[in-house]
């Protein structure tokens, strides 16, 4: 009998996914050895029921067409066989339910999967029936409660504004019920996670939560995506959560702190693609936020930015585009941000007893193994403290001898790649705030409160402009150029006589906000800052650069469990982060904790925020460190950033789910590359999981267009074309590759543009693939273009933000009958040496790293790598 290794179902188990047409049809990827052979006698049925009725066996019959590239090294031992069903449901079915089963021999059935884990499809009307109206969202919505609608800024969606009276009952909440969802099928919510932090809860049917709630995005039976989100934080007003009881009703719980009757907003948005529905919401509730608080004081922003901002450069971007004409080279340079540098942080790998002799022996540990960080963080641990965790002055503790002042600068001359030095510091000072009989005690106006039953002492609201003013100047003078502005929501937890509730939190999210652009340019990192109350007040207007959010709870390197959930709640929490005017920043990592360490790596690299580690000195994992950064011309080391933020391709993907977690992002603008990443992120060190690849998956493709697909871990690719709209097919032709992962396994999938050329002796299609060495290698590609000057050749040109191993797609490499010695290539104009250059199938690889060296090149004026291909 064969040895059955795996048997994976498209759609997979436990999934709930959209019917395209009312014929379904399902696939089976079974995966025996190479040397077995399934048996005539092997028997596999979809098992099926439709509006919990009755249940249907379908068989499932040997499918002749081929099957999709095996994308993973778990397949290198494997035959993959592919099985197809096909069938109608019944007319009055409006969703399905299935699972299968498998024997061989007409032995007993084996089931697939496990109880609860079965999977659903939704059977939509084709159209789409009309957008649902606000009453038919909610059964049993409270009176108290008006809606009406609003021009929604967002195509293909409409939103709602539901407004209600709260009154001023200090310390105790009004609660108005919204009502129990209608038609729900499942549901995502960002909840509350101990004061600081926010993470996911995800469930089917049944809204159910446990802890307050920030944001609730639901699907229904009919497909529709509905989005709830509260305004906080508004005219010194209120805090809104949303909870559930045991009806699976919705509430609404309003905490009034001024002074008289107050109206509350809640928005909801409703689209057929989940993220619009956020995005309808999200963006009503902004232009309400603008209307009332207008933009930041216009006086606080440099009229000339790049003189203030030492970061900012000219930049130059453009996409793969097929044109005519004589192509002149283009040396622009990129626009390197703060967050695009390779940082160390001192936290898990120093502790509180940071010093400036650890730190010193850490960064020349990277230095003499070739890790030219760009930004340094001074954690927790460098200030003048009390045994009560109280801030007793600004300077920094004896530990650092000479003070902040001197440690920046031994820093900066020792090793003189490094652009940022930042600090960390507690919103309050330090974690219980300021010492009343210190000299910052002596110079402020406090006020005595209670956070946790612990009496502390704060700047009181009258001073604390003047205090962050005095700080930032400080810091500023002494070299310091960002901020880890932690324990931010201990504003909120305050308690006392003293203590003016909204007001006293307003006066600390300007200050923070204000001077840290003033001094930093917004060089600013939130932390234990996620909740509604920062995300409407301080990050969401659009008037000022880009701050840093942190994302999630810490990365603890110590806790097994922390480590597939820390990747789950980041991917999970950027469906509203990412819309913020903030870069989510997924926390460091360690090198050095596997199997953990790559997953993490890959994680923080696609995050499209900033990338930093926090090892102990002397133990690195180089094999890490070499995929993660990357060398300019200039000597530093930098992270290559995609150029969105990444998302959870499926919002509603529960975290107990025995499936692969599928996270998207992009690089570039239109025409750029399109990227997926796939994390096995369950519990079980034995799980192995195979999913397929889909064409649907990647975002931002162009129709009609051409890419090569290509997975980082395996190296292979796919050429493809993505249908336009005359364009018809069968749900195979989506089908690019498959992938299988184990335990804590990933791989990231990359859609490279291909433009298509003739020239006297050939037609190809070529593109950048982006640095292969690198996890991230397509954001390297700053520009790249294809002109055709005549006379039967093209030229293509690529620049590039670092040094590596560059990739190019060339669809007849592999079948040329001439050499690659052939080939002319110039980097900076000059002639590539033929020992940096080589080829594997239809890719092109260019040592950009050794060309520059052999050839002694130097960076000039520009920051960018600028390679020409000549194709006859």
């Amino acid at each position: 009998m064969a040895i059955l290794l795996s048997v994976s179902l498209d759609p997979p188990l436990s999934s709930v996914t959209c019917a395209k047409s009312r014929i379904l049809e399902f696939s089976a990827y079974i995966t025996t050895p190479v040397s077995s052979k399934l048996p005539s006698t092997f028997q596999l049925e979809l098992w099926w029921s439709s509006n919990n009725v009755e249940w249907i066996a379908s068989p499932f019959a040997l499918d002749t067409r081929n099957v999709p590239l095996c994308a993973s090294k778990r397949f290198g031992d494997e035959k993959v066989h592919r099985f197809l069903v096909k069938f109608v449901p019944p007319l009055n079915a409006d969703s399905i339910e299935f699972t299968a089963r498998y024997r061989f021999d007409n032995r007993d059935w084996n089931w697939c999967g496990h109880c609860g884990s079965n999977g659903h499809v939704l059977l939509l009307t084709v159209p789409y029936r009309d957008y649902p109206t606000f009453s038919s969202l909610f059964g049993d919505v409270s009176e108290e409660l008006e809606d009406s609608e609003l021009m929604s800024e967002v195509i293909d969606s409409k939103v709602y504004k539901v407004t209600g009276i709260a009154a001023p009952i200090r310390g105790k909440t009004t609660n108005v019920k919204l009502g129990k969802p209608s038609e729900m099928r499942q549901y995502l919510s960002l909840v509350r996670i101990q004061t600081s932090w926010m993470g996911p809860v995800h469930g089917r049917d049944i809204f159910s939560v446990d802890r307050p709630a920030f944001m609730v995005l639901f699907q229904r039976k009919d497909g529709y995506h509905i989005c709830v989100l509260p305004l906080s934080n508004m005219k010194n007003l209120l805090t809104i959560y949303m909870s559930s009881d045991n009806s699976g009703n919705l509430w609404l719980n309003v905490l009034n702190d001024a002074s008289g009757h107050r109206t509350f907003s809640t928005f909801v948005g409703v689209s057929k693609d989940p993220q619009k529905a956020v995005q309808a919401a999200l963006y009503s509730l902004r232009t309400m936020i603008q209307s009332f608080r207008g933009v930041l004081t216009r006086s606080l922003v440099p009229e000339d930015p790049a003189a203030t901002d030492p970061d900012r450069v000219e930049s130059v971007e453009e996409h793969l585009v097929l044109s005519d004409g004589n192509p002149e080279p283009v040396l622009g340079t990129w626009y390197e941000q703060w967050m695009d540098l390779f940082g160390f942080c001192t936290w898990n790998s120093m502790g509180i007893e940071v010093s400036l002799e650890k730190v010193m022996k850490a960064l020349q540990e990277l230095h003499d193994r070739g890790i030219r960080v760009g930004i340094v963080i001074l954690d927790d641990g460098w200030q003048v403290t009390n045994d009560k965790r109280q801030l007793m002055q600004f300077d920094a503790n004896d530990r650092f001898p000479g003070g902040l002042k001197h440690t920046v600068s031994t820093i900066k001359s020792t090793f003189p790649y490094i652009k940022h030095v930042a600090v960390w510091h507690a919103l309050l000072g330090y974690w219980n705030g300021i010492a009343p009989d210190g000299e910052l005690g002596k110079k402020y106006n406090l006020t005595k409160c209670r956070v946790y039953n612990d009496d502390i002492y704060i700047v009181s609201e009258n001073d604390v402009n003047r205090f962050y003013d005095d700080f930032y100047k400080y810091l500023y003078s002494s070299g310091i150029t960002a901020v880890k502005a932690d324990v931010q929501m201990h504003i909120y937890d305050l308690e006392g006589d003293g203590i003016s509730g909204t007001f006293v939190r307003k006066e600390y999210q300007d200050a923070l906000k204000l001077h840290s652009l003033r001094y930093f340019y917004r060089r600013v990192s939130y932390c234990m800052a996620m909740s509604s109350q920062y995300f409407y007040y301080s990050l969401l207007q659009t008037s000022s650069p880009k701050p840093t959010l942190r994302n999630s709870d810490d990365f603890f390197p110590n806790i097994p469990s922390s480590h597939h959930w820390h990747i789950y709640c980041n991917s999970m929490n950027t469906v509203l982060t990412s819309l913020l005017h903030a870069i989510p920043d997924w926390d460091m990592f360690m090198t050095n904790i596997p199997p953990y360490s790559m997953q993490h790596a890959a994680a923080r690299c696609f995050s499209g925020g900033p990338v930093y580690i926090t090892d102990i000195a002397g133990f690195h994992d180089m094999e890490v460190l070499s995929q993660i950064q990357a060398q300019t011309i200039r000597g530093n080391s930098v992270a290559l950033r995609p150029s969105r933020v990444a998302t959870a391709l499926d919002p509603y993907f529960g975290f107990n789910q025995k499936r692969l977690l599928f996270v998207t992002n992009f690089v570039g603008g239109t025409g750029g590359f399109s990227m997926l990443a796939v994390f096995n992120i369950h519990e079980n060190e034995n799980s192995t999981f195979c999913e397929p690849v889909r064409k649907s998956m990647l975002p931002g493709i162009v129709a009609g267009g051409d890419y090569v697909l290509r997975s980082y871990i395996t190296g292979y690719t796919a050429e493809f074309t993505v249908p336009d709209a005359s364009s018809s097919g069968d749900d195979d032709e989506d089908v690019l590759m498959l992938t299988k992962l184990g335990n804590s396994e990933w791989d990231i999938f990359t859609a490279a543009p291909l433009a298509t050329v003739k020239t006297q002796f050939r037609s190809l299609k070529i593109g950048a693939l982006g640095l292969l060495n690198n996890i991230t290698g397509a954001a390297a590609v700053e520009w790249q273009k294809v002109t055709v000057p005549g006379k039967g050749r093209a030229v293509l040109d690529v620049d590039l933000k670092v040094l590596g191993i560059l990739g190019i797609y060339m669809s007849d490499l592999g079948s040329l009958s001439t050499s690659i010695t052939k080939l002319l290539i110039t980097i900076q104009g000059s002639v590539v040496p033929l020992s940096s250059v080589s080829s594997e199938d239809n890719i092109l690889k260019i040592d950009l790293t050794k060309a520059w060296t052999e050839l002694d090149l130097s960076s000039k004026w520009s920051n960018e790598v600028s390679l020409r291909l000549y194709i006859t």
